[in-house]
């Protein structure tokens, strides 16, 4: 039972941790309306990682407040036509 709960526990703490492109870069938090986002930043490219529960979030809205708050945090634009994700992660190219 120990090792089951010690994997889950591994299992959701990686559900936020940055992906290689961004791993040891800038990170900060922000809401957006109704979304809260974990965002994570290095070079040209950044990912937003919805952190809070919404019921049936609406994928435009998502990755409107994810362009949002990953331009709020890493302080740069994000590049047209550069997002892409679901409604659990934005991840752009941004152009500081």
């Amino acid at each position: 039972m120990r090792i089951l709960t010690c994997l889950c526990m591994l299992t959701l703490a990686a559900c936020a941790a940055p992906s290689v492109g961004v791993m040891g870069g800038r990170s900060g938090s922000t809401v957006v309306g109704a979304y809260a986002f974990d965002v994570n930043f290095k070079g040209s490219q950044a990912e937003a990682y919805r952190s809070n529960i919404v019921l049936r979030p609406k994928a435009s809205e998502v990755f409107a407040a994810g362009v949002t708050a990953i331009e709020q945090i890493s302080g740069c634009r994000v590049a047209p036509n550069s997002v892409r994700g679901d409604v659990a992660m934005v991840q752009a190219e941004i152009l500081c």
